[in-house]
């Protein structure tokens, strides 16, 4: 099942691209959403994907939302292409083993970058493929651009182990 849905959080309303998959949330959300919805959603399991800019600070999530299990910190810039900044096989090795080694410990993964819409997106789009999803709804929306780039290093990677 994939839908948009739109969110309000103290005052200020957002999309929020809801997929469910195997028994597995997925949430792209942006850097303000991500943080916000810490305080706000403690229901489940989850699992952060957070990427930040190069030289940005960690995001700093609600550490009392007992209902967060796990953050993978990753920095990266959202580039299309290899290079200087870009996003990395080694940073795609971690996503692999961060949600192979929790995906039966939790029901909802967050893939979070700074706007929420390319490299969370892209990132979003090949755990949905891994987890067997359709992907249409990526190609049909509006609201996302999936960086392919970071779509293809993870998916090379999801296959690998």
């Amino acid at each position: 099942m994939v839908k948009l849905m739109r969110c309000t959080i103290i005052g200020a309303s957002f999309l929020v691209l809801y997929i469910r998959v195997m028994n597995m949330n997925i949430k792209i959300l942006s850097k303000v959403e991500a943080v916000k919805m810490s305080y706000i959603d403690f229901d489940g399991r989850k699992m952060i994907i957070s990427i930040s800019d190069l030289y940005e600070n960690k995001v700093e999530f609600n550490c009392e939302n007992a209902s967060i299990k796990a953050v993978l910190y990753l920095s990266f810039e959202d580039v299309s292409e290899a290079g200087e900044g870009a996003m990395t096989a080694e940073d795609a090795a971690k996503i692999r083993d961060f949600v192979q080694c929790r995906q039966d410990k939790v029901d909802t993964i967050w893939v979070q970058c700074e706007m929420g819409v390319s490299r969370s997106a892209g990132i979003a789009m090949a755990l949905m493929e891994y987890f067997g999803e359709d992907m249409t709804a990526f190609f049909e929306s509006d609201t996302y651009c999936p960086n392919m780039f970071c779509y293809e290093l993870t998916e090379q990677a999801l296959k690998q182990k």
